[in-house]
Parts: C-alpha cells; structure tokens; sequence
C-alpha cells in the first residue's frame, strides 16, 4: 500500500525467503493482517513461531536480526508471554526543541507509571513482535471504525486493540532492548498534536510533514500537561483496568478503598464489555469509568501537574 517506490525496491530483491504483498489495503492493521494471514493460516509451509513487524517511518539498527532472535531464544519456554514490544529511540527528535522535549517527558513519565501499575498493553507499532498462537487465538489486527455521515471512519489504534484482546485472554506483554530509530515524520507534520498524543487518536490518516518543526512555547507546556496525563491514564491505565477487571485483585499500588470503589463501579455497569462493543466501550463506558476515578488515581500515582512537571524539568 506505499504510494512511493517501496514495492518496486522490493521486487528487485533477489532473496528467496522474501516474499513482497502488493494492494491497496487502506490501513496499518489490514496491511499487518494480510501479511500475517500469509505465512500462518494460508501459508502450506509450517508457520513462523512469531510475527515480528515494524514501521515504514523508522531506521533499523544493524543488530535487528541478531537481537530479536536472542530475545525470541530467550522467551522460548516462556509459554504467559503473548507478544514483546522493542524500543523506539526519539530522543534526536527533540534537538533544539527544549518545550517539546519537556511535553514529550510528560507523557512517557504517565504511561511509565500506568504501566508499572497495570501492566503493558499497548503494542508499540514501530516495533513488536506477537507469538504466533496468540495471534491466532487474540488476531487478526484490527483497525478500529466508528459509524460517520459516509459510512464507517477508520480510526488509528490497531496495535492497541490487539493488545488489549491479548491481555483480555491473559496473556503478557514482555520487552525488547533492541531500538529502532523514530524519523519523526508524525512530529514534523503537528508537533503539538505529536507530544500530546492527539496525533494517534480519532480518524487515521496518512501523513505527509516537510520542513523544520518549530517549538511549543512555555505556556502550551503547561497546558498540555494535565490534558496528557490524563489522556495517558485513560489509554494505558483505565482501558487495560476496565478490558480486565481481574487486575483489580492484583497490586495496583492503590489505596484499598479506591479499588474497592472501582470495583463496586464495574459490578455496578457490566456492559458494554471491550469484546461485545468497541465503539460503546471506548467512547461510552470508558470515558465515564475514567472520569469517575482519574483524580483519585493520579494523586496515588503521584501524576499531579507540579509533580511531574518538575520532574519533565530534570528528565528533559
């Protein structure tokens, strides 16, 4: 689906193991699925123990190979682990762009503590791998859609709806060290919308950027700030919370009358549930569970604005 030279680079190489897909497929998931589809349920050959993907917008280390296959080496008896999420280096992104690093420091500091409380669960679409029964029994990717005036709108978010169906049907999410390199093609275009993270929200589109990007000034630092860590918590702490309501028995790091709070809250309003309605969990259930709790959890959390503030100050 590149609208640039892409398939014909591939269809001159001479290497027996690639095999190039052509088509119009209209979305990273459905591209993603295809590809999956070909080497798992329509391939006759054995299929691959895992689906390693990245993106088209990234540089790829020397040691991809090398250090995917350790890790997969390393998993092999390690039947919990459903997929791995690698690293993205975007630091070089931010040279000369002080506000915007702070901004960006905002939000990696939310999803860091989401995540050591709940867990992984967003798939890092530069740079995951899924093993492959998990893809069978969780897949394919899908590309999230919402009803609009002229028919369904596809939505970004294809490699978080197949981590949360992962971590529904319990299985993990383990790490990589091996990094590929952000071109910042998503931060050129609206740098704004990149550190806030609007830019992989609501309908998806492709994107096209040229040149410099030019800062945010102080004043939007502080007023992405709350925003953003909210739209983190909700995303990465309160979506996987409210998909797998059993991680409430685990240690959330909450105080005990909060869960309890929260689980009264879903016993309270079992349905629409993530695997029966998409659209009424994400923009129903969801935003109403998380505005019922997000204060109380970003005090406990320790993501109040001046706290993290200062410390995007010392990160950045």
């Amino acid at each position: 689906s590149s609208s640039d030279a892409t398939a014909a680079i591939l269809d001159a190489v001479d290497h027996d193991r690639v095999t190039v897909l052509h088509g119009r497929l209209g979305s990273p998931g459905a591209a993603r699925s295809v590809a999956a589809a070909h080497v798992t349920v329509l391939s006759h050959a054995p299929a691959p123990d895992w689906l390693l993907t990245t993106d088209c917008d990234i540089e790829i280390p020397d040691d991809f190979v090398a250090g995917w296959s350790r890790r997969f080496a390393e998993l092999d008896g390690v039947a919990e682990v459903g997929a791995v999420n690698g690293g993205e280096v975007q630091g070089h992104l931010f040279d000369g762009l002080p506000n915007a690093r702070r901004a960006s420091a905002v939000f990696g500091i939310a999803a860091g503590r989401s995540e050591a409380a709940i867990g992984v669960t967003n798939l890092n679409g530069v740079n995951h791998a899924v093993r492959t029964t998990a893809y069978l029994e969780c897949g394919p990717y899908l590309q999230p859609t919402v009803a609009g005036i002229d028919g369904p709108v596809t939505l970004a978010g294809e490699d978080w709806d197949l981590g949360v169906r992962l971590r529904v049907a319990g299985w993990e999410i383990a790490e990589c060290d091996v990094a590929v390199r952000d071109r910042g093609r998503r931060l050129l275009a609206d740098i704004h919308a990149y550190v806030s993270g609007t830019a992989y929200e609501g309908a998806f589109e492709r994107v096209e950027a040229s040149g410099p990007a030019v800062d945010i000034d102080d004043v939007t630092v502080a007023a992405l700030a709350d925003p953003t860590i909210e739209r983190v918590l909700l995303h990465f702490f309160f979506k996987p919370l409210l998909a797998c309501p059993r991680l409430l028995n685990t240690d959330l790091g909450l105080p005990t009358p909060l869960v309890d709070a929260m689980r009264t809250w879903v016993d309270r309003w079992p349905t629409p549930t993530f695997a029966e309605s998409r659209n009424g969990f994400v923009h129903g259930r969801l935003p109403r569970f998380t505005d019922a709790f997000v204060a109380d959890v970003r005090l406990a959390l320790g993501l109040t604005t001046d706290a993290v503030i200062h410390q995007s100050r010392q990160e950045s």
